[in-house]
């Protein structure tokens, strides 16, 4: 069965002074918050199991999703040291919730048509990640890019690709089988408590599982539309994007 794991925790410094006293999933676009999208996104993809990280203002947070989504089967687990890590402690935190299941991973702070989600769930390719050709000639050092063989899978990912050299960009949201879900845990308690890389992001420990043989597929979300909110431009941007299809 698959459990899906919110990651959204983070502090948001790029926001600021929007997210001093409100985390970044509870920012509003239009009339719902990018955390209420994300849930009922997979409510509606028949995800009924998730896990949310959380950190900064956590009570907040959950206190939201206890009013609002009642109805689904919420898991939080909290990062104590959410001012000092990044998303790779935060996955590892959700190790134990996530034993004998398949993970459908998504960062906290992405606002994205539901039927993407739908096309990964049905893509035949168990480890699958979605990214955005579409914006192959828009990519700056900022993006987490992706770099792909002839037939779509991963050779690299991260920061430091050269945009000339890259694909697309990761949206953030990603699929993986329960026995690669497995190796990533063991790949991130390595990266982390042996290496000391706590400040890493889980793409690291993605480019482990290449290096390690496994294979990951990369969908490109085309014809649909995803947004990554990490300025104040963008939220303001993601408030006049009207072509985006949220149910």
């Amino acid at each position: 069965m698959t459990k899906a794991v919110i990651l959204a925790a983070g502090l948001a410094q790029r926001l600021k002074p929007i997210t001093n006293y409100t985390p970044k999933s509870l920012l509003k676009i239009g009339n719902k918050t990018i955390l209420g999208m994300t849930l009922e996104s997979l409510s509606e993809n028949q995800i009924s199991e998730i896990v949310i990280v959380v950190g900064f203002e956590a009570a907040q947070i959950q206190q939201y999703v206890r009013k609002n989504y009642p109805q689904l089967s919420i898991e939080f687990v909290y990062n104590a040291e959410y001012e000092f890590t990044n998303n790779a402690y935060s996955l590892l935190l959700t190790q134990k919730a996530l034993e004998g299941h398949s993970l459908l991973l998504l960062d906290g702070d992405i606002v994205f048509d539901s039927l993407i989600l739908k096309k990964l769930l049905l893509c035949e390719e168990e480890n699958t990640l979605a990214f955005n050709k579409a914006h192959k000639n828009f990519l700056t050092s900022e993006e987490i890019k992706v770099r792909l063989t002839q037939d779509n899978y991963i050779i690299e990912i991260s920061k430091d690709i050269k945009p000339i050299l890259a694909t697309g960009e990761s949206v953030g949201i990603h699929r993986f089988s329960e026995p690669t879900t497995h190796m990533l845990y063991h790949i991130l308690h390595q990266q982390i408590h042996q290496q000391h890389q706590m400040d890493e992001f889980y793409e690291s420990a993605f480019e482990e599982l290449i290096h390690q043989g496994e294979k990951i597929y990369a969908m490109d979300i085309a014809p649909y539309n995803s947004m990554e909110i990490d300025t104040e431009a963008d939220w303001h941007a993601a408030n006049k994007f009207v072509n985006i299809h949220i149910y």
